[in-house]
């Protein structure tokens, strides 16, 4: 496989599944106290708008205004959380959040809800209780109410947890490709992983190496220890492969007593050692393509 086909290979693998779409969400804050909604509402919008997951839209004149006409909401200051979905989906947001302050026993309890919309579910929540009788109490407050409904919610680490396994599944199928086609090239290292032989001990490798003849090249050879590591090293940034190649793949050191399988370089090879693959290895000649 010449650089330049195999870039076009690379690049197309670190092409990733795209940025989450920032979901738009509402914000506004029932109770009785004006300035402490206020301070709580405007630490929720800067929570959202900050999280890079979302676009706060924060409690619109034209939002609060159809809030008013809904005759629950007259009489408590709330609304069911169906009838927020229908307001969300009216004013073209995906989510929203709803925060209250209650008195109970003398203190005050702060409980928020982030709906989705489509569904009507809640798919965050967060909760605490406190006196509210100074301004870093309220902050305090909001920080966590921020923190804890702009966390990951339990479908988000799902999704991601299944984006990661497809890509990593994906990444692992190319790579697989790549070496079955022939030779990488690093700068002046080019190295191929042979398929020749299953089970092949030091020795076999190393006269393998010496009398192969491979992509038009005869002067292969073992590879080092540092390129080992260089190796890998590629394989891990560029396939996200962190144990190292796939499948528990080998290769042996050849001058310096070291050889590399399962993901760890180990020191001190016996003439029983094998490996499933050889990674052999050639030093590209000035002037070479």
């Amino acid at each position: 496989m010449k650089l330049k086909s195999f870039l076009i290979i690379l690049l197309s693998c670190l092409t990733m599944t795209g940025f989450a779409q920032q979901k738009k969400v509402a914000v506004y804050v029932t109770g009785q106290q004006t300035g402490v909604n206020k301070v709580l509402g405007d630490k929720l919008v800067e929570a959202f708008a900050k999280s890079g997951k979302y676009i706060a839209i924060e409690r619109t004149a034209s939002f609060l205004a159809e809030l008013g006409k809904e005759q629950n909401y007259q009489r408590t200051g709330a609304v069911d959380d169906n009838e927020l979905s229908r307001l969300g989906k009216q004013f073209g947001v995906q989510l929203v959040c709803v925060a209250d302050i209650s008195e109970v026993f003398g203190q005050k309890y702060v409980s928020a809800r982030l709906i989705d919309v489509e569904s009507a579910e809640v798919v965050n929540s967060s909760n605490t209780n406190s006196n509210l009788d100074s301004m870093n109490e309220l902050l305090k407050v909001s920080q966590k109410l921020a923190t804890e409904l702009t966390a990951q919610t339990v479908q988000e680490k799902a999704e991601e947890q299944a984006a990661i396994q497809k890509e990593q599944e994906e990444l692992i199928k190319r790579l697989k490709k790549a070496l079955s086609d022939g030779y990488i090239q690093l700068d002046n290292l080019m190295f191929v992983v042979s398929t020749y032989y299953p089970k092949m001990t030091y020795k076999r490798a190393e006269e393998a190496a010496q009398t192969m003849a491979l992509a038009g090249y005869s002067d292969w050879r073992l590879p080092k220890t540092t390129e080992i590591y260089i190796i890998v090293d590629f394989m891990r940034r560029n396939y996200k492969i962190c144990e190292g190649f796939p499948d528990g793949w080998g290769a042996f050191g050849c001058a310096d007593n070291y050889y590399y399988d399962g993901g760890k370089v180990y020191k001190g090879y016996n003439t029983n050692d094998y490996a499933k693959r050889i990674i052999f290895v050639r030093d590209v000649k000035n002037g070479e393509q």
